[in-house]
């Protein structure tokens, strides 16, 4: 059964957090320029951002199997770091963080939910794109000339 909630004050599970990210994010590295952020994520870091943002984790039979964080800006959430491991992915477990997701955020009084995606993944674009978000722009890292990321937003 797979249940999804708000990273309780006992998870210590960080290594087990941080392969995760690391394992469903590894086919980006071929495919996006510059390689993610995620490269500068190790415990420690991890830990920090669980501790400025909200960490939504999913368990299936008590197995972490999903993650994803939600930062705080004021009327808008930002959804980051979006993560099903690899052998649940295409399950439906991506979909039940994005509503519970949604749903917080409109529990919280949020008037949008926004994110970022690399201009490469368009299949990552399509999944948001069937749960309702819209592209409302396009950003270049520093030191590129073109767009590296889109923007991608859910009014609420």
């Amino acid at each position: 059964m797979l249940t999804v909630a708000v990273q309780e004050d006992r998870f210590d599970d960080w290594s087990g957090l941080l392969t995760l990210l690391q394992d469903a994010f590894a086919y980006m590295e071929a495919r996006i320029d510059p390689p993610s952020s995620l490269r500068l994520l190790n415990e420690t870091t991890i830990i920090e951002k669980a501790g400025e943002e909200t960490l939504l984790l999913a368990r299936e039979e008590g197995r972490l199997v999903g993650c994803c964080f939600l930062k705080d800006m004021g009327s808008k959430m930002y959804l980051g770091k979006l993560a099903v491991s690899k052998a649940a992915q295409h399950s439906g477990i991506g979909l039940a963080l994005v509503n519970f997701a949604i749903e917080l955020c409109r529990k919280e009084g949020k008037q949008l939910i926004e994110l970022q995606s690399r201009v490469e993944l368009t299949e990552v674009h399509d999944f948001f794109r069937h749960r309702g978000f819209q592209q409302t722009g396009a950003t270049a890292h520093a030191g590129y000339d073109r767009p590296t990321s889109i923007t991608m937003q859910l009014a609420l």
